[in-house]
């Protein structure tokens, strides 16, 4: 027998419930849609049932120890699923059936990623603080991921030294920031994440955020900011001119100057010049 048709369908048993709830010797395995070949593999680990669902059971059991850990990767998310009324194997072994029982193998942030968002559905983190630090970890890893993808051309550490600024120099956004808003401010959050506390009030207030990679074996780090520096941010998406953001936005060369500063002492952009490979 073909060995890549046997792995196939015993992938195809680990995902699906209808086929794992049908494994007994006595079952008619084509009425579930499968192959006859497909059909008689089945009935070959039907008749070593016990051991067939043992095995099913610890490969189950590994995605759901794989999802959170994963989890970890998102501090809020991890923290607010420990600290809630809801039973934490039992949403992670849900999550695990709603992505069909997907092995992500090292891919952590992929699955982090996934994870997240079956969050964001749950009735039980439908607050909009919860919706707020759920959010701001998916913006996280949505950074990560993008740096995974492709080159890092400018990072915190590219930060350039011109003092006073020319209003002609061209500013970029480094690759390795992004910008994300908050409906509070998640600052006592944030400066514990792994011990915060869940039920505590925090203020209703409108907050920006950067987000940026210290090191490529770095969790992301946030720093607040302030709107407008965050608005400054979003626009140098396109490299600009301090002359050109002033215009677009209705400031002063100066107010941008002083903004440009603040956020190039934060690594968050970049002159032309400094535009320059970084190991990531």
């Amino acid at each position: 027998m073909d060995a890549h048709l046997v792995w196939d369908t015993w992938r195809l048993i680990l995902t699906r419930d209808n086929l794992v709830g049908a494994l007994e010797p006595t079952s008619d395995f084509e009425s579930l849609g499968l192959l006859p070949i497909e059909a008689t593999i089945l009935a070959d680990y039907a008749s070593t049932r016990a051991a067939t669902l043992q095995t099913i059971f610890m490969y189950r059991s590994g995605l759901v120890r794989n999802a959170l850990s994963a989890l970890q990767l998102a501090p809020l998310s991890s923290r607010l699923l420990h600290t809630s009324s809801m039973d934490v194997g039992e949403v992670a072994r849900d999550f695990t059936e709603s992505i069909g029982y997907r092995d992500d193998g090292p891919n952590l942030w992929r699955l982090a990623a996934a994870f997240v968002e079956y969050l964001v559905r749950q009735p039980e983190f439908a607050g909009e603080i919860q919706q707020d630090a759920l959010a701001m970890d998916a913006v996280a890893i949505t950074l990560v991921r993008r740096l995974g993808e492709r080159p890092l051309t400018s990072g915190p550490d590219t930060a350039i030294s011109l003092a006073p600024y020319p209003e002609t120099q061209q500013y970029l956004a480094s690759d390795a920031v992004t910008v994300t808003s908050t409906r509070f401010d998640l600052t006592p959050w944030l400066r514990n994440p792994l011990m915060f506390d869940s039920e505590a009030k925090l203020a209703r207030v409108e907050s920006h955020w950067l987000i940026y990679l210290p090191s490529a074996d770095a969790l992301p780090t946030h720093c607040g900011v302030s709107a407008r520096a965050a608005r400054i941010f979003t626009r140098l998406a396109v490299s600009k001119t301090a002359s050109q953001l002033a215009a677009e936005l209705d400031l002063t060369v100066s107010d941008v100057l002083k903004e440009i500063d603040s956020l190039n002492e934060l690594g968050a952009i970049a002159g032309e010049a400094a535009l320059i490979p970084l190991p990531l």
